[in-house]
């Protein structure tokens, strides 16, 4: 006769053995490129995407390279802009500020440097301002950051991880320019983190560990929240991570609300659905399309939902590439010929929407 532990062991084995029979898994070509990064070898990062409202089609991309600075480019992959700044290394923006009679965004990032954060103002083109606007901390390794507009406070809070504390510091935006903050919240983990993203409709902070014996969690983003709860875990501890979870984005479409995670170790990508209890849904990969390489051990991502031309109908997906390599056509025929420096691939959401959500 079964114990009724043995009893509740069987029901989450065949709940989990259901739920791998359902998963899915789905492959998805980019089709642009960035420029590469100016630095050699583990250079670009992260990556944001400032939507034109007045012009979509004149949307920008910010990448990292977190050996020198920061890179603005087109929808087609050119380069913008580059702003010499230091170890840039996780971005994350958001619009709907204004500056005397003048509207902007705000770009935060984490700078390794001197362990700042400067915020750059982003004008109605999309075109950073170079003004000194640097948050100074008392951090001694700062490394992830991702942003919060909080409609239940109406404030902006910037999240950004220290390593040799393995904290997460919340820091509440108390004036734009000059930049000045409050540190509101110290959030203790056990671990390194560096992905994180924050769902301004919920109020929840999704972040990620990157030791190969933790996972993504969430948590809620308003500086009360105390109760760290988790998604998922790697596969040693019966989840479906692979290695390192790095870079979170988060989907949003009006049928579902889906969170998507860079599983660095299998050089792929892990979904959840945030409206049924954090649900596995299954993977994506990107691979290799006629003229751009796929995508492999992807730090940061970025996603966003709505269209803007017709490459990115339905909205773009974003993710660095670890192993970018040059390909050239040989008689017509696509070859990969060398490893150059690293770069952003873009996406279009048409597929991951059609068999994670439609």
């Amino acid at each position: 006769m079964f114990s009724i532990f043995s009893k509740i062991s069987f029901v989450v084995f065949l709940l989990t053995f259901l739920n791998i029979l359902t998963a899915k898994e789905i492959v998805i070509y980019p089709i642009v490129e960035t420029e590469s990064v100016f630095t050699k070898g583990d250079a670009a990062d992260d990556p944001a995407f400032w939507f034109n409202e007045n012009d979509p089609s004149q949307s920008k991309i910010f990448g990292t390279d977190k050996k020198a600075g920061l890179h603005s480019f087109s929808l087609t992959g050119k380069r913008i802009q580059y702003l010499p700044s230091g170890k840039v290394n996780n971005i994350d923006i958001r619009s709907g500020y204004n500056f005397g009679a003048k509207k902007f965004s705000l770009l935060a990032a984490s700078n390794a440097s001197d362990n700042s954060i400067p915020v750059y103002l982003v004008d109605e083109n999309g075109i950073i301002d170079n003004l000194k606007n640097i948050i100074v901390t008392d951090l001694d390794s700062v490394y992830g950051l991702c942003m919060y507009k909080s409609t239940k406070s109406n404030a902006t809070f910037i999240f950004v991880s220290d390593v040799n504390t393995s904290s997460i510091y919340q820091y509440r935006i108390l004036d734009v320019f000059p930049i000045k903050v409050q540190m509101v919240r110290q959030i203790n983990l056990n671990s390194t983190s560096e992905g994180c993203v924050a769902d301004d409709e919920t109020g929840f902070l999704y972040f990620a560990q990157e030791d190969d014996k933790s996972g993504v969690y969430f948590i809620d983003a308003e500086p009360n929240g105390v109760e760290i709860q988790i998604i998922d875990r790697t596969v040693q501890y019966g989840g479906n991570i692979n290695g390192d979870t790095e870079g979170l984005a988060i989907l949003k479409h009006e049928k579902m609300k889906l969170l998507i995670a860079s599983s660095q170790g299998s050089s792929d990508f892990v979904v959840y659905n945030l409206d049924k209890n954090n649900q596995f849904l299954g993977r994506i990969s990107i691979k290799k399309s006629k003229k751009i390489d796929g995508v492999s051990r992807t730090d940061g991502i970025e996603i966003f939902r709505g269209k803007i031309n017709d490459n990115f109908n339905s909205g773009i997906f974003i993710a660095q590439d670890d192993m970018n390599m040059e390909i050239y056509d040989l008689n017509n025929t696509p070859l990969q010929a060398k490893q150059v420096n690293q770069n952003f691939k873009l996406m279009n959401l048409d597929l991951i929407i059609e068999k994670f959500i439609d």
